[in-house]
């Protein structure tokens, strides 16, 4: 069945609701990810529920819906999570998407403590053995669809390595054998060229267009030398012009959708975004005039900032799927290793984008406990300033996994805290608090907090970024209903 066309659109956040109302010329598509309007539940038979109240404001929109997954990619050798399909089938149904798509990436590896969450989208091993890992995965997730399926083209902060496929090469084999589509995520492929990958040309060349029914564009930023895919605000301009060249050689494209992380969009605006959307729509609708050629490009590409490692390292060839994701996961986030992928380790620490990784998952990390527990962190960083923080936010990262879920990370860091009790005053208070406010939320029971001080006395100065002067003490006692507890407790890490 021929998949509609759909037209330029923006993945959701709650804030772009009032565009979204009024924009209906502009906007034509709306892609959801499903896994940050979800709550981590606990519960082993039902883990994830969906925020229905969201999703029945985006269902009201007037555009088309898609679904895209942000938190079980499907290109390595775990596969996802049974009881994920379900709840993401669900709101297939629910939007009515007419296709969803997943990340060729893997967020899950094991390690001597057993299976541990990355942190972040990592790149798969492109070798034949990492292809059929990927197909595997593919088809356990497109098989129970009642949508047709498509993988989203990744970003990758490794240098290229002997023994390994071009990106392009490998993207195609997956597509090819896994009988799947492509969402092509042009500011990715220019981010790996920009960072000394395959440049997009070349990779564009090796190929099959006629599979491509997306296109992801977005902006990013300068970060230790590389270019990040930080969905940061506007598309560059040469981004802009590469994509009006490509557009034109994709003869299956239905949707162009702009990607903006809700942290920046307060710096871009609902203008910004407004700007960005009629950018990409002109480019849309000039798609099919005079469609120039790939080659010949008349703006130059970018220069790569770091030169392809092309030495032959001994052994590179033989390692499996789980050798490579086991090995880049274990120093990405700072665990154990397993002994089989130490000569991962080995041949990948020297290469400087694991540093930029790692700088990454400790940035994901350390933002979500911040917006999770703000009350919490305001108190550390106003008593022992950045010092303090970072002191604690190391250890605990050392000590414990990351985890796919804010409302997961922000309990095993508030356990962690119970345990080292570093001296700070009103601690005690603050982060049971706060606590009690994501389990209100999360079991949908009201909780009740202790207090050894009046309680406004206590959080007002923090809530307006102020250290608590002279409390009143006293026993006191507040009931947290789940209507006023933390938002937060929804959602997933995304780290796309």
């Amino acid at each position: 069945m021929p998949l509609p066309e759909l037209g330029v659109g923006v993945i959701y956040t709650p804030a772009l609701q009032p565009l979204l109302e009024s924009e209906t010329d502009l906007v034509s598509v709306v892609e959801v990810e499903p896994e940050t309007l979800w709550t981590f539940t606990a519960d082993p038979a039902e883990p994830y529920r969906p925020d229905w109240a969201t999703l029945e404001r985006v269902r009201g929109l007037p555009q088309t819906k898609l679904i895209h997954g942000v938190g079980f990619p499907v290109g390595g050798t775990r596969t996802p999570d049974p009881l994920h399909l379900p709840v993401f089938i669900e709101m297939i149904d629910f939007l009515g998407a007419p296709w969803a798509s997943e990340h060729l990436a893997f967020n899950r590896a094991a390690g001597p403590d057993g299976p541990f969450a990355t942190g972040f989208l990592l790149p798969p091993l492109q070798t034949p053995a990492g292809i059929a890992a990927a197909e595997a995965s593919i088809r356990s997730v497109a098989s129970r669809l009642p949508v047709p399926f498509a993988i989203e083209t990744g970003v990758s902060y490794l240098r290229p390595r002997a023994g390994e496929m071009s990106d392009g090469a490998f993207i195609a084999a997956v597509a090819e054998v896994a009988d799947c589509g492509i969402v092509l995520d042009l500011h990715n492929l220019w981010a790996n060229e920009r960072n000394g990958r395959q440049p997009m040309e070349d990779l564009l060349a090796e190929l099959p267009l006629e599979r491509v029914w997306e296109v992801h564009i977005a902006g990013g930023s300068e970060f230790l030398g590389y270019w990040l895919d930080a969905h940061s605000g506007e598309v560059p301009r040469d981004l802009l012009q590469l994509t009006r060249r490509i557009l034109p050689e994709l003869p299956e494209l239905r949707a162009m959708v702009f990607e903006i992380t809700p942290t920046f969009l307060t710096r871009l605006g609902l203008d910004g975004v407004r700007r960005q959307l009629g950018a990409l729509r002109e480019i849309w609708e000039q798609r099919h005039v005079a469609p120039p050629r790939l080659v010949g490009l008349d703006q130059p590409a970018p220069e790569p900032t770091l030169e392809p490692v092309s030495e032959n390292i001994p052994g590179e060839p033989g390692w499996t799927p789980e050798e490579w994701e086991d090995g880049l996961a274990a120093l990405v986030a700072s665990r154990p290793l397993n002994g089989s992928a130490s000569p991962v380790c080995r041949a990948l620490a020297e290469d400087p984008g694991i540093e930029v990784l790692q700088r990454l998952v400790w940035n994901f990390r350390s933002g979500v406990l911040v917006e999770t527990l703000g009350l919490t962190c305001r108190l550390l960083l106003l008593h022992g300033g950045d010092p303090l923080i970072r002191e604690l936010f190391d250890g605990f990262f050392l000590s414990a996994p990351p985890e796919l879920f804010a409302s997961v990370e922000a309990e095993a860091f508030g356990a962690y805290l119970e345990k080292r009790r570093p001296d700070v005053p009103y601690l005690e208070e603050v982060l049971g608090f706060e606590r009690a406010a994501l389990r209100a939320v999360l079991e949908g029971m009201s909780q009740i907090v202790p207090f050894r001080f009046e309680p406004t006395s206590l959080l007002e100065p923090l809530s307006r970024g102020r250290l608590p002067d002279s409390p009143i003490p006293g026993n006191f006692e507040v009931e947290v209903t789940p209507d006023t507890g933390t938002a937060a407790a929804s959602g997933l890490i995304s780290s796309s």
